[in-house]
């Protein structure tokens, strides 16, 4: 597959995630537009399953020869915020490890080429996918690198207003007001899943 693409369109990499998203029951528009910001792939499950991934906003990155940073992260987590869809980010070669550590502290849900084959949204995992990382050295589980709500930002009400990702301290994040919130995730550990290159690419850059 990435032999064949033109590296001067990524448009491929969008209508292949699309395809993707469309196999795996969702409903898909490209390059549509949210608060004037383009966005590769916009999906909606149907029907509902009433979890966070019933809406998915994704950001394709067609880089092969640079590893995709923090922005990229912090850019489609701000999209999703906006659009209350979880965030969806689809790397052809890898990130880099401040990007990984930002995505996990985010629920931004990393994809690579290989997840697009699967049967299924790869799930939230606790750590960093086996493949390509360093074996002796034990990666933090999320719940590790969530950073605690400064508490001049905790806030209580019955009004119906918008919230932040961060509902509350110590509560899972969760782009979608409606849903039932982010709390299952993959330990890697004891899973048979194989995570492709996200986890060799991050390794790379330390």
């Amino acid at each position: 597959m990435l032999l064949n693409h033109d590296p001067t369109n990524g448009r491929w990499l969008e209508k292949t995630v699309a395809e993707a998203l469309e196999a795996w029951g969702y409903h898909t528009v490209r390059n549509e537009y949210l608060f004037g910001l383009e966005t590769d792939v916009i999906a909606r499950r149907v029907p509902p399953r009433d979890e966070p991934d019933d809406f998915i906003v994704a950001e394709c990155k067609d880089w092969q020869t640079t590893l995709v940073g923090r922005e990229a992260v912090a850019s489609i987590s701000h999209r999703a915020l906006l659009a209350r869809a979880m965030p969806v980010l689809v790397v052809a070669w890898g990130v880099t490890t401040p990007a990984w550590s930002l995505a996990q502290r985010l629920d931004v849900r990393i994809l690579t080429i290989g997840d697009l084959t699967k049967d299924s949204l790869p799930p939230l995992t606790e750590h960093r996918p086996l493949t390509g990382t360093f074996r002796t050295r034990r990666e933090p589980r999320v719940s590790q690198l969530r950073d605690r709500m400064p508490d001049l930002l905790g806030r209580h009400t019955d009004l119906d207003v918008e919230s932040p990702v961060f509902f509350s301290v110590g509560r899972d994040p969760c782009y979608v007001l409606d849903r039932t919130g982010n709390g299952a995730y993959v330990d890697t550990y004891d899973s048979d899943y194989d995570f492709g290159w996200v986890g060799t690419a991050a390794s790379c850059r330390r």
